[in-house]
């Protein structure tokens, strides 16, 4: 207990995407005062999290999860992003606030965050037949948030920095490798979970995306329909049209079919979008579980890991809300370990 006294404790977090960066920043901001140290093998723009469509929609079936945290963890992140679309971050985030249509087969039950979300409502039939979505499927309407996540990721990353963090960029295999290197290692690698803890509840769902020239379309589109999943997502300059839902397909390859798939049923919803020049086009892998692991392990009698991974895609729209929680398991650690914020320098 006295020696933990006499230092400033040694926090790792592994991971710079959505969930990692705020947790690192955080920890530089918490009162423990600890020398937080960001390890991964890649960063911005070069990970998974940079190619996200990024929205602050929660599943409509959310109330039956099992995890009953998933509803405050949205929450504190969806009231996060207001804050800052409400100050003048929200100009170099690109953060919008924009209409959001989701279409579903039948009727479906209104989502737990409708008395958050603004503007919520069913759509008619007048505003079906301008939007091109069939009178016999169910639609709803409000306003929420999205934004690129790249400028968003280079925007934690200042703070980290600026708050005196320590970037390594190192590729782990294991976390035996960092033994003993620190008294907390937070572990937010996503999907390389599975190899690096041996968890084999995590699993791929493969996503594949473009970018086109199509800065008229303002508004967001999310389809079920017919057994597909498809969206459209406003950009500064374009638009972000979509998708895939694929499990357990590694591939990162670009995919023809699913090119003509997602154009075909994009196109349906805006036909002016058959004019729009591609700009990009991706695939990505969404880590995905059947249940977010966000628990604290103790490995020693002076480590201990702290697990946040396995978001699928609602890892931007739980991240603020996780970060939360797991700098909350940390500082109960450290404060057990007998770390104080009046022994800090």
């Amino acid at each position: 207990m006295e020696r933990s006294l006499s230092r400033r404790p040694r926090v790792a977090v592994i991971g710079a995407g959505v969930i990692g960066l705020p947790i690192a920043v955080m920890l530089t901001q918490n009162r423990f005062k600890p020398h937080v140290t960001l390890l991964a093998a890649e960063f911005s723009p070069n990970i998974t999290s940079d190619r996200a469509g990024a929205m602050m929609r929660l599943p409509e079936h959310v109330a039956s999860i099992a995890d009953p945290r998933v509803n405050g963890w949205f929450k504190e992140t969806y009231q996060y992003f207001t804050q800052l679309y409400a100050s003048s971050m929200a100009a170099k985030l690109d953060l919008s606030l924009v209409t959001h249509y989701s279409i579903y087969s039948e009727r479906v039950q209104d989502p737990c965050q409708k008395d958050l979300m603004f503007g919520f409502r069913e759509i008619g039939t007048e505003e079906k037949k301008i939007l091109n979505i069939s009178q016999e499927n169910y639609a709803i309407c409000y306003s929420t948030f999205t934004l690129p996540v790249s400028p968003y990721l280079m925007w934690q990353m200042e703070q980290f920095k600026a708050n005196g963090g320590t970037v390594i960029q190192r590729k782990l295999n294991s976390l035996k490798e960092i033994d003993g290197e620190y008294d907390v290692v937070v572990n937010c690698t996503g999907l390389s979970s599975k190899e690096l803890v041996g968890d084999k509840e995590l699993y791929p769902v493969r996503g594949q995306a473009m970018l086109l020239k199509a800065p008229w379309v303002k508004h967001l589109i999310i389809s079920g329909t017919e057994g597909h999943y498809t969206y459209i997502i406003p950009r500064k300059d374009g638009a972000l049209i979509g998708g895939t839902l694929q499990v357990d397909n590694w591939s990162t390859e670009v995919d023809s079919s699913d090119h003509a798939g997602i154009s075909e049923r994009c196109f349906k919803y805006v036909p002016s979008l058959v004019h729009a020049e591609v700009l990009d086009e991706w695939v990505g892998l969404r880590p995905a579980r059947k249940q977010v692991r966000l628990e604290i392990e103790d490995l020693s009698s002076n480590t201990a890991i702290v697990h946040n991974y396995g978001h699928g895609g609602k890892g931007l729209a739980f991240s603020i809300g996780c970060a939360k929680e797991s700098v909350m398991l940390t500082e109960k650690y450290l404060g057990e370990k007998g770390f104080y914020m009046k022994s800090m320098i």
